[in-house]
């Protein structure tokens, strides 16, 4: 799969990015910019796409990013599979299904070994019976008190001059080492940084010695909100770690008074109470897919999942 010169790469962003702000509107898709560091910046490679247009008119786009996972015996090349969408008006003429074996032979021309991905509740029959996913579930969501502070916790925005500050880079160091059984997304330095360089975000870093926590801002039933997007060992550790200090300190970093949590963490417990279904959004199901004969699909499962192993944030 060849990689387009930059001036169609340009183009296709833009097409893709009107055709994502008509569909799914989202202050991300207000320039190209997103979609330019989404799918042509990432220290892995591009990403893996497909379209399709009627005329001028894009009609549906579908990509697969890549992402690194760690299982016991190392990394190996993956992907995220994202941005499925059909122009309203066009449905009904199986777009998806046309697109998808596009986007899947792309990653395996890239080497990528499998798959993950986030689906909501009304697609996730057709993705399991025609594409060829598995689903451990929805994934668990948690609303968490701010806790008191428990010990020396420190907190940081994150901008550009600090993700390429020597003060960074010694603490992402270590974030990678913790061990795993199954499969967790691999924070390098590297993967991190470009992580939280995503354009019209803004994030917050939180450390103890134990753990490195990610959060950012949010509006859950008309309240700020500190939405933890990522909870990381530090220099190997494992668990069970405590998530209390680094969700206090989002809260007050923030000026929440909650927290909000979604995924499951092997190494840290996050403290919190399930909100009843009737306030819950649209559940996220996880998705699994191989994409090689080395992985075996039925035993394929993650220690980790986070908001920031996905685009939600």
């Amino acid at each position: 799969m060849s990689r387009p010169e930059p001036a169609e790469t340009a183009a296709e962003n833009q097409r893709n990015t009107e055709l994502l702000a008509a569909e799914l509107p989202n202050h991300r898709f207000v320039d190209t910019q997103y979609l330019h560091w989404l799918y042509d910046k990432s220290p892995y490679g591009p990403a893996s796409q497909a379209n399709a247009d009627d005329g001028a008119v894009r009609v549906a786009h579908y990509a697969m990013i890549p992402q690194r996972y760690r299982g016991p015996t190392g990394s190996v090349p993956a992907g995220f599979s994202l941005n499925a969408v059909v122009r309203t008006g066009t449905q009904r003429q199986g777009w998806f299904r046309k697109l998808a074996p596009e986007v899947y032979q792309g990653a395996q021309d890239y080497g990528w070994r499998f798959a993950t991905g986030v689906c909501n509740e009304k697609s996730i029959g057709t993705v399991i019976k025609y594409l060829g996913w598995k689903t451990p579930g929805p994934l668990p969501v948690k609303l968490c008190p701010p806790w008191s502070k428990h010990g020396r916790v420190e907190s940081r925005a994150v901008d550009g001059a600090f993700l390429d500050d020597a003060s960074f880079e010694s603490l992402a160091a270590g974030l990678d080492a913790s061990p795993v059984s199954s499969w967790t997304n691999s924070y390098t330095p590297e993967y991190l940084r470009w992580r939280l360089a995503c354009p019209h975000a803004s994030y917050a870093l939180h450390w103890t010695d134990e753990v490195v926590g990610v959060s950012t801002v949010d509006r859950r039933f008309g309240v700020r909100a500190a939405a933890i997007l990522k909870l990381l060992p530090r220099d190997g550790r494992a668990g069970r770690l405590r998530a209390d200090a680094i969700v206090g300190a989002a809260c007050r970093y923030h000026r929440a008074p909650y927290a909000v949590y979604a995924g499951f963490n092997a190494h840290v417990d996050v403290r919190g109470i399930q909100p009843p279904r009737r306030l819950q959004p649209s559940p996220l199901h996880l998705i699994l897919r191989s994409l090689s004969d080395e992985i075996d699909q039925d035993a394929l499962a993650l220690d980790t999942f986070e908001f920031l192993d996905m685009d939600a944030y």
